[in-house]
């Protein structure tokens, strides 16, 4: 049997309906960005621990330089005064060398004095015993007689006289000049032990600096190597610094290349979702004008219609036929399917799981596997075998007196039109072709065209 004006239109509308949600659903865009906050987060938190520890670091650094300042200052002081000490004890030294040798000298010229003394002393001795011995009146009228005249007299004794004198102040000299001798050499004695006093001093003075040297050193590369531990260890933190800082960096720049690109994924979605809404509103507004238009066709048809298939059923099913029962309790239906597997849906208006709509459910869905077989649920002849839009391939079944069961979904038809089918009969196999989200029975009752509530047609079957 054709299909009527009414079907048409109403397959017609629900086909545009569809495709009108599936162009809004499909032309939605969710933006979606990695967002990057906790890792920038936590990046921070080591970045701060690490400088941190860092300014520790550096903070111990600069009191051991300044501790290391200290001590080198120190060791420049001991340096200095060890120098000092050194340059006195060198003086000393030299002052020493120098009065020894003045001792020596001074040895040499009293050793030489004595000797030209007792030469002398001796010579006086010899002059005095020999004037002594010659000491008369006799040496003094000879040294008379002797005389040129009274003048050579006079001269002779002044010399005489002058002699004695000489002899008398050459000796005096002599022990003057030893006296003088031996208070230098005893002056020089007393100085050179005393620098040699001194000098021990010196030394014992330098000895203490060494000591005091040695243990600032000691301290000071002790304390250098501790220096040098931190600067490593100051290093390996700058290192790890600067890692996080790039780290840091490359995250915030991730994330603001993520924002970028979900700012402008929401203004792509915004757009698109104007665009939809736009285009949603004026595909509503042609489909209300045409639903208007096939409704008054529709309806204009409905009575045609009514009449063509009363009469088409009339000439189809005489004899028996004619007299098939329309109330569900002696209409005397059969399972539709092989085996009973449970329902998904029901008859009435539901929101539509495709076209996202409220519409009319004419039927019952009954969930099957794909190629479970379809059974009639009652004697008939076959009106439809084909593809009918979001019905799928379907089966529709004229049994008389205006009752039509339906078939939808089907994955294979076994039958064709016109074909008198038999209760219980394998008609078709279960798909999910047309408009379907699974392999499932779509069992539709007709009285007059008119869809009605199927499940009571089907109590007690299951």
């Amino acid at each position: 049997m054709k299909q009527t004006v009414k079907e048409k239109t109403l397959i017609r509308i629900a086909t545009l309906t569809l495709t009108a949600a599936i162009g809004l659903g499909g032309g939605v865009f969710i933006a979606s960005a990695k967002d990057y906050t906790s890792d920038i987060k936590d990046a921070r938190g080591d970045l701060s621990d690490t400088e941190t520890k860092l300014s520790e670091i550096q903070r111990r650094i600069k009191e051991r330089q300044d501790y290391l300042t200290d001590l080198a200052n120190s060791l420049a002081g001991i340096e200095s005064e060890k120098l000092s000490h050194m340059s006195d004890r060198d003086y000393l030294l030299n002052e020493l060398v120098n009065i020894k040798e003045d001792i020596e000298q001074f040895e040499n010229e009293i050793a030489k004095m004595q000797k030209e003394h007792d030469e002398m002393e001796d010579l006086l001795l010899d002059r005095t015993r020999v004037m002594y011995q010659s000491s008369t009146d006799f040496e003094l009228i000879q040294m008379f007689f002797t005389s040129k005249n009274i003048f050579d007299f006079i001269e002779k004794l002044n010399i005489y006289r002058k002699m004695i004198a000489e002899d008398r102040e050459l000796l005096e000299k002599i022990r003057l000049q030893e006296a003088l001798l031996e208070d230098k050499k005893a002056q020089e004695e007393r100085l050179f032990a005393d620098k040699e006093i001194i000098l021990a001093e010196v030394e014992a003075a330098i000895q203490d600096l060494e000591n005091n040297r040695e243990f600032v050193t000691e301290n000071y590369q002790t304390l250098t190597a501790l220096v040098h531990n931190l600067e490593k260890e100051k290093e390996e933190y700058e290192l790890t610094r600067d890692e996080l800082t790039d780290k840091l960096n490359e995250l915030e720049k991730l994330q603001r290349q993520a924002e970028e690109e979900a700012r402008r994924a929401e203004e792509e979605r915004k757009r698109k979702e104007e665009e939809a809404r736009k285009a949603a509103e004026a595909e509503k507004a042609r489909l209300e004008a045409e639903a208007r238009k096939a409704a008054e066709a529709a309806e204009r048809a409905r009575k045609e219609a009514e009449d063509a298939q009363r009469a088409k059923e009339e000439a189809l099913n005489e004899g028996s036929q004619s007299n098939v029962p329309r109330s569900p309790e002696s209409a005397g239906f059969c399972w539709p399917l092989e085996s009973y597997i449970k329902f998904t849906d029901y008859f009435g208006y539901r929101n539509h799981p495709i076209a996202h709509v409220w519409m009319l459910h004419a039927g019952t869905d009954i969930a099957a596997s794909s190629g479970t077989k379809i059974y009639a649920a009652q004697d008939g002849v076959v009106s439809m075998a084909a593809n009918n839009g979001a019905y799928g391939l379907t089966v529709i079944i004229d049994h008389g007196n205006g009752l039509q069961s339906v078939y939808a979904h089907c994955s294979k038809l076994l039958v064709s039109k016109g074909d008198h089918v038999k209760k219980g009969q394998t008609i078709s196999l279960v798909g999910m072709t047309g408009g379907a989200t699974g392999p499932h029975l779509h069992f539709e009752v007709r009285l007059d065209g008119k869809p009605v509530d199927s499940l009571p047609y089907l109590k007690g079957l299951y």
